[in-house]
């Protein structure tokens, strides 16, 4: 699980601690090493990254996994994920593109992970559209060359 100097941590504080609680809880020890390795500043500015995270350029995977990342460090996104769930949905929901926000607000999800599958789909069906216009007879996609490829000049 862990290794090098995280082992060797570990193996320190888990002794300190079983003296005080006996088995260690996991938000006991993620707490721990949050503190160890994950400095109250740094958390801050990760917290602050989620709080203005949008999706941008991102494509929904990236945007989702970046998403998760910053939860991780966030202190709304700490403890029982049913406390959190709705925060967690209208944050994601609230940074995305304008072209998906639109497609799925009005589906009116309150589920993290199925607003997540709901937009990936939405966004793949755009790409296929996209993909589809391009390759139609006569899309101007098609005839762009002609009017930017050379045409049989010579130039000195």
């Amino acid at each position: 699980m862990l290794e090098g100097d995280a082992q060797h941590w570990w193996q320190g504080i888990q002794r300190l601690l079983q003296q005080y609680e006996g088995n260690i809880l996991w938000n006991v020890f993620k707490e721990e090493f949050y503190k160890k390795y994950f400095p109250r500043a740094t958390r801050e500015a990760k917290e602050m990254e989620l709080m203005q995270l949008k999706q941008g350029s991102m494509s929904v995977a990236e945007y989702t996994r970046k998403f998760e990342d910053l939860c991780h460090f966030s202190r709304v996104c700490q403890g029982n994920p049913a406390d959190f769930e709705e925060w967690k949905w209208l944050k994601f929901e609230g940074g995305l593109r304008e072209d998906l926000f639109n497609s799925v607000v009005p589906l009116e999800i309150q589920n993290f992970a199925e607003l997540v599958n709901k937009s990936q789909l939405v966004e793949d069906c755009a790409k296929k559209i996209v993909t589809a216009r391009m390759n139609r007879p006569g899309s101007s996609f098609q005839n762009y060359n002609q009017y930017i490829a050379p045409q049989g000049r010579k130039f000195k």
